[in-house]
């Protein structure tokens, strides 16, 4: 068996009789990995000392990419990005950690702390990532200047996980826009004619430029996935009344 799926105790809302339990996956080779993500499921990492590939059942986004199109607005955002001419590769996570090693490291923390003002993973935490055996793909871009952005993928037959994106974002240098990212690699899995790609979660209103002007969005709602957005706007919007939102 390479998988088990259990609970563990969750958030408690006595007065309302809500009793929250949260739903886990463990895959015990850390090789395919269909069963977690299409169950909802994405990679858990925040327990360093954990040897196990935890997997946390949550509001996970998708886009199915036979229905996937860019809408007109957000392609006219996008060729703001188009026009920095970054060139994209996709590299085993080997090569990639052979070329720039503890540099991509020190890299990351520095783009992080210029998008929100300190890094939100660790150095120890994303090197504790790069070690996870179903990380294999590595997406980068490039200009004449070096290294600008790299994003962790997940993939395999099922589809790819935009699992994290770290990017040069200094507003004094004219750095392409963040977003443009997201959309170059829906083009790139789209062209891989793979079925679904992943996004990670969907809380509050920070997550809408996650599904902003894409067609195919699909968010899980607990049992199953669901194109509707208008719901899954509305669930974005109550996330705000709560002080603790996922990453």
């Amino acid at each position: 068996m390479s998988t088990r799926r259990f609970k563990s105790e969750g958030p408690v809302l006595y007065n309302r009789y809500q009793f929250g339990y949260c739903e886990w996956l463990e895959s015990t080779t850390g090789q395919n990995l269909k069963e977690a993500y299409e169950g909802g499921f994405l990679p858990y990492s925040a327990d360093l000392s954990d040897p196990r590939h935890l997997f946390y059942m949550a509001r996970s986004l998708r886009v199915d990419l036979g229905e996937f199109k860019v809408e007109k607005n957000r392609r006219y955002d996008h060729r703001e990005w188009q026009a920095c001419h970054l060139v994209r590769k996709h590299v085993p996570k080997d090569q990639f950690l052979a070329q720039y090693g503890d540099h991509a490291v020190q890299k990351a923390g520095l783009w992080m702390e210029q998008r929100f003002g300190k890094p939100y993973l660790s150095e120890n935490r994303l090197e504790y990532i790069l070690r996870k055996p179903f990380l294999r793909d590595i997406l980068t871009w490039e200009d004449g200047t070096g290294l600008r952005a790299f994003a962790l993928i997940v993939l395999e037959d099922w589809g790819a996980h935009y699992w994290y994106i770290f990017y040069a974002n200094d507003a004094g240098k004219n750095d392409p826009p963040g977003q443009g990212y997201l959309v170059d690699f829906l083009n790139w899995a789209s062209g891989k004619q793979l079925p679904c790609a992943y996004l990670g979660t969907a809380y509050g209103q920070k997550s809408l430029y996650k599904s902003r002007g894409i067609q195919g969005i699909e968010f899980w709602d607990g049992n199953e996935w669901s194109s509707d957005k208008g719901k899954l706007m509305r669930y974005q919007e109550a996330d705000e009344q709560s002080q603790d939102q996922p990453c």
